[in-house]
């Protein structure tokens, strides 16, 4: 059997993503590869900081050499939760430009909100109009960079924008102001992806992995401050807010919701985005046994 470093392409994605383009995460240390090692592609976010902590305090061992750049084409499975936007924790939010007062959420949407078309941006717009602005019609102006966004937030070129955190804190603090925002809804959690080929054959390191990660988020718990440098290292937190920016609460681990899951593929599906179809096994999603979907295109 070959364990070389590519043998495990792993993922870490919104819910609402189903595949992503990634970027590496700066400051990752590079290792000889081993033949028993695995390499895991990550993005460069606080959804994934269980992931960093997990690296940065050994709890993966010999196991992990490193984190890379890894956009996933191969037949995969879901087969955790790493982090949701449950209780007062957002991850999204709708602002309104600086200097416009709050507008409605129905007002923003028609005026303009920046952001990008057939991703867990529109995604999330949608659900939040949904929940929050029934009938209200969307206007998306096209941006598909999310860096991009804030300039033209901040300058008043559109009226409102999407942003994740820690870039909604950051233009808050630069007078834009929060319409609408994802805490507590828990529409876009964090997930974990691993290769049908690396479950198969080596399903004993797929659990240590997930244990390791679970050790991490326990840690991150008891100790929020201890790991203020870490996130700052890898996940480009703004130079404003690296001293506050609260640090998130993760639960360990868990079972991928269905209800959410299939809202999201069935979305992707009724845009014409995903044409392949997606099981649910019989034996459930969760721990090693995974959702199974047949092909991960590009979808960021």
């Amino acid at each position: 059997m070959n364990n070389k470093l590519n043998l495990l392409k792993t993922s870490i994605v919104s819910l609402g993503i189903l595949a992503t383009a990634f970027a590496s995460p700066s400051g990752v240390p590079n290792a000889a590869a081993a033949s028993d090692t695995i390499s895991f592609g990550v993005l460069p976010v606080i959804q994934a900081l269980p992931l960093f902590v997990a690296y940065e305090k050994g709890y993966f061992g010999d196991m992990l050499t490193s984190l890379i750049l890894d956009a996933n084409q191969t037949p995969s499975r879901m087969v955790a939760t790493l982090y949701n936007t449950t209780g007062d924790q957002r991850m999204f939010a709708i602002l309104a430009a600086p200097g416009t007062g709050k507008p409605s959420l129905a007002e923003l949407a028609e005026a303009g909100i920046a952001g990008s078309s057939n991703t867990v941006i529109e995604y999330l717009t949608r659900k939040l109009l949904q929940a929050e602005a029934p009938g209200a019609k969307l206007n998306l102006i096209e941006a598909k960079s999310i860096p991009s966004r804030v300039p033209m937030l901040l300058s008043g070129r559109v009226p409102g924008a999407v942003l994740p955190e820690p870039l909604v804190t950051f233009v808050e603090k630069k007078g834009a102001t929060v319409v609408a925002d994802d805490r507590g809804k828990g529409i876009a959690p964090t997930v974990l992806l691993f290769t049908e080929k690396f479950l198969r054959e080596r399903k004993d390191d797929a659990r240590k992995f997930l244990a390791a990660t679970a050790r991490a988020s326990a840690y991150i718990s008891e100790n929020p401050q201890s790991v203020r440098q870490i996130m700052i290292r890898y996940s480009r937190v703004p130079e404003l807010l690296q001293k506050s920016l609260p640090i998130p609460v993760f639960a360990p681990p868990s079972v991928p919701d269905r209800r959410l899951v299939m809202d999201s593929y069935n979305w992707l599906r009724n845009k014409g985005i995903l044409k392949s179809e997606l099981t649910w096994p019989e034996d459930g999603p969760g721990g090693i046994t995974g959702l199974r979907y047949r092909r991960v295109g590009a979808w960021a």
